[in-house]
């Protein structure tokens, strides 16, 4: 039986081989960096019946034991937000160096508290338009939810042909805010397909999901919970669109003139929060003042005022557009007019509105998962992935409690089990929307810890 199933196997890698359109690079140095301590391999894999769409992905290895580390595929939210998000702002092994920046060149660091110290990453610039990602074809640029899923799926199983050294590393799949409409039925695909023997793909043990959209309605919804528990509005108004609401602030009726005046009084109170972490300097005000530090074309740096997380992200854009950047990363000439960081293109079309049901589906198999939020996040509150993960009715294994980094409290925790499925539900303290974006250190402890299955 192990026979005929290598042989099967074998035959499956040599079809893949003769119709996968990839290519593959180890890159050396990075223009304001140097030599890179570390391993990165980027390419682009095409997907698709006629592999039109090229998925363009950065696979950074494992600074400590890759062969034996577990392997993470980690996608960015938006939809339209590139890999080099994650990269270079996120979870990634380099930053960019804010304080020593003039308005030319940026220059790049090392990330103390990158997740590839214990994870190969392989990150990905999806949907198609994404990042470096392009299609051969004006048709091929729409796409959908569903597709989306299909084309990540189809992807990884032509990159394990390229890199079958990794096969046997544990496989967990993550992601952060709206890639948890992806990751989950992602998730559920490759569980399902592996279990059945039809696809044998990677080793498969797991997902992780940071602030994720799993419920638009939810996600939307609760914002309102959220500003009245950070205090952003009163409990006098808080109790009266809850009443003139009936709760329901997604689907409002224009003809309830009570719950549209209240709705108005809370907007007005929260429209120059910056909803990803209310604590930080708004970009929205931010942009009324003469300070920005970067045109819109990039043409005119003379400041170097940062006065808001958009002009660090400008700073990316920047060199990401540099054409000796282009070059390093073998961005394939005559594909991309310019680099975005996020490409909200509307190519795009949002047709899954909830995924809860793979979510409870992937509670019966023998999977782990670790779904982290942020306590300062309004874009998506935790209020939303929570409610939902307490309607899975899952055993309480281990009681809401504080986890510590540094002899401090970074978050709390909590631990649920069925059967042999182990969710953990963590919040990190003080974070916003991306936890690993404003609280590095402590989204790094907590995710070595889980990996190495100690408790968080």
């Amino acid at each position: 039986m192990v026979r005929v199933w290598n042989s099967w196997w074998v035959f499956v890698s040599v079809l893949l081989l003769f119709h996968v359109t990839s290519s593959h690079f180890i890159v050396k140095n990075l223009p304001g960096f140097g030599d890179l301590p570390f391993t990165l391999n980027t390419g682009y894999i095409g997907v698709g019946e006629r592999e039109e769409v090229q998925l363009y992905y950065y696979f950074v290895e494992s600074q400590r034991s890759p062969l034996n580390d577990p392997f993470l595929l980690w996608l960015v939210g938006g939809p339209g937000c590139s890999a080099h998000s994650a990269f270079f702002y996120e979870n990634g092994p380099l930053i960019f160096n804010y304080e020593d920046f003039n308005g030319s060149s940026p220059t790049l660091l090392l990330n103390p508290n990158t997740w590839t110290k214990v994870l190969n990453i392989l990150y990905v610039d999806a949907p198609v338009g994404t990042g470096y990602s392009y299609s051969k074809t004006q048709e091929g640029y729409y796409s959908n939810d569903k597709q989306l899923v299909e084309h990540i799926y189809d992807f990884l199983q032509k990159w394990q042909v390229d890199y079958p050294e990794f096969r046997s590393n544990p496989f967990y799949i993550g992601g952060g805010s709206y890639s948890g409409k992806v990751v989950l039925p992602l998730a559920h695909k490759i569980y399902e397909d592996y279990k059945a023997g039809r696809s044998p793909i990677l080793n498969f043990q797991g997902f992780v999901l940071s602030s994720p959209s799993i419920d638009t309605f939810l996600d939307n919804n609760t914002k309102v919970e959220f500003a009245h528990q950070r205090t952003l509005i009163s409990d006098e108004l808080y109790e009266s669109i809850k009443s003139n609401c009936n709760g329901d602030y997604v689907n409002l009726d224009p003809n309830n003139k009570n719950c549209m005046s209240d709705y108005e009084a809370y907007y007005e109170l929260i429209r120059y929060i910056d909803e990803y972490q209310i604590l930080r300097r708004s970009c929205k005000l931010a942009s009324k003042e003469n300070q920005r530090i970067l045109s819109e074309e990039f043409k005119n740096i003379r400041q170097t005022k940062f006065r808001c997380r958009d002009d660090e992200y400008a700073v990316g854009e920047l060199w990401a557009n540099d054409p000796h950047v282009l070059k390093a990363l073998r961005v394939r000439e005559g594909t991309k007019e310019e680099f975005r960081r996020c490409n909200h293109s509307s190519a795009f079309t949002l047709n899954v509105p909830s995924v809860v049901e793979y979510l409870q589906n992937l509670t019966n198999t023998n999977l782990r998962s670790l779904i982290y939020c942020a306590d300062l996040d309004l874009a998506l509150p935790y209020l939303s992935s929570l409610s939902i993960v307490k309607s899975l009715k899952l055993k309480l294994d281990m009681a809401w409690h504080p986890w510590f980094v540094d002899g401090e409290v970074a978050g709390y925790a909590e631990e649920h089990k069925k059967s042999e499925y182990c969710l953990t539900y963590a919040i990190v303290k003080g974070a916003g929307h991306v936890a690993q974006e404003t609280k590095p250190k402590e989204v790094y402890e907590m995710i070595d810890r889980w990996l190495s299955f100690s408790d968080i």
